[in-house]
């Protein structure tokens, strides 16, 4: 029988991360609003604090995937990636300049149909979380000029029409220029 050691610092950090969820589900908040984005495009998650921060320093925010998908940190007011799943590697981005005013939305680029669906933003500093939908969509495709853009037969009969008493009046006027 193996007998394996664990020291309360590390029981608390394993109790803290994984029970991180039961904790702040009492005040999660689902937004009604879905993002849409393109493969290939980039989109930008909304995460928006009630409450903005007077410090950097107290900053604590966690971004997630399917519910344990770490796409994006920010601890203590700094982008904090280590422990990032590979797969949003350099694709997430946040916008430093907007921490103060509690906006700590995220711009994932290059989207992948794997992307879509709900991302979590976990504001410790208020225990509050923020539920998004990511919906993906192929882009749609490009129409060649004159492909699909048919005038119309009223268009022509109204532009024929314009043209005919355009000359008329110009002869008109031409006519009593010479009188």
């Amino acid at each position: 029988m193996a007998v394996y050691k664990i020291s309360s610092g590390n029981l608390m950090r394993w109790c803290f991360f994984n029970l991180l969820h039961v904790f702040l589900l009492a005040n999660e908040v689902c937004l009604q609003e879905s993002v849409v984005g393109f493969i290939g495009g980039s989109a930008v998650v909304p995460c928006s604090s009630k409450k903005p921060p007077l410090a950097t320093e107290g900053i604590d925010v966690r971004w997630r995937h399917k519910y344990d998908l770490s796409v994006y940190d920010i601890v203590k007011g700094k982008v904090f990636v280590e422990g990032q799943d590979p797969q949003y590697k350099n694709r997430a981005e946040s916008f430093p300049e907007e921490y103060l005013r509690g906006n700590f939305s995220i711009k994932l680029n290059n989207l992948q149909l794997t992307d879509a669906g709900k991302y979590k933003c976990y504001i410790m500093m208020e225990e509050s979380v923020i539920c998004v939908e990511l919906l993906i969509e192929k882009r749609p495709e490009r129409q060649l000029p004159g492909e699909g853009t048919k005038p119309r037969p009223e268009m022509i009969v109204m532009i024929i029409s314009i043209l005919c008493i355009g000359i008329i009046f110009s002869l008109t006027n031409s006519a009593t220029v010479s009188f």
